[in-house]
């Protein structure tokens, strides 16, 4: 059953394979075949739904979670935009540190007390994220960051695309079944009907803010 906003979970996708007569198919491959067309739509091009946010704590002595694969407090990471502290009387926002300064912490146990002060930055190295110097009280952040897309497993998985991405995903995974089933005219057909899918979305590819700040100033210098 879909989600309360109606987006499918990665069971509909499955019951729906059925219901196109793809029943004879291992519930195995069909989410193989799911999971692929999922990462064709998810790949095709950089959209605003990439976009999120999580929030998490730093206790005294910590700093930072760690990230990619076994991450749980930035879920499917992948790049890091901004990161803010939002406990009350230290709100700010954290600047990117250069390898200089991170690189002079790594000689030091930042687990020590003499090492605690009220986070200024960030740098991410093997896998974690550091937030320096460590808080000396515990400190709690909000990271804005690009998601990656990680595979369905479970059968109320969901996409990180958004629901109107559901059907283009489903004709995505259709086209590897007909080709399987040696179908390849219907397999073609889909793939043009998912062209014209990717030609809309294309066309909605603007910018979230009409009254955006332009990025460029004019050089009036020669005047």
């Amino acid at each position: 059953m879909p989600t309360a906003s109606g987006q499918f979970q990665l069971n509909d996708y499955l019951a729906e394979m059925d219901n196109r007569g793809f029943d004879g198919f291992s519930v195995g491959d069909q989410t193989t075949y799911v999971n692929r067309g999922y990462f064709h739509v998810a790949k095709h091009s950089q959209w605003y739904w990439e976009q999120t946010s999580d929030a998490f704590t730093v206790d005294p002595g910590a700093y930072g979670p760690q990230l990619w694969p076994t991450g749980t407090e930035l879920p499917r990471f992948r790049s890091l935009d901004k990161l803010v502290v939002t406990t009350a009387g230290q709100t700010k926002r954290l600047k990117p540190l250069s390898d200089d300064e991170f690189y002079r912490t790594l000689s030091v146990d930042l687990t020590l007390p003499q090492y605690r002060g009220e986070p200024a930055g960030y740098y991410i190295f093997n896998q974690q994220l550091y937030i320096l110097p460590p808080p000396v009280q515990s400190r709690s952040f909000l990271a804005y960051y690009h998601q990656r897309v990680v595979p369905l497993v479970n059968p109320t998985d969901v996409p990180i695309t958004p629901q109107h991405l559901d059907e283009a995903i489903m004709m995505a995974a259709l086209i590897r079944c007909h080709r399987r089933s040696s179908e390849l005219t219907l397999a073609q057909n889909l793939e043009n009907d998912l062209e014209a899918f990717f030609d809309d979305m294309r066309d909605d590819e603007t910018m979230m803010m009409g009254e955006e700040v332009e990025r460029t100033s004019p050089d009036n210098s020669w005047l």
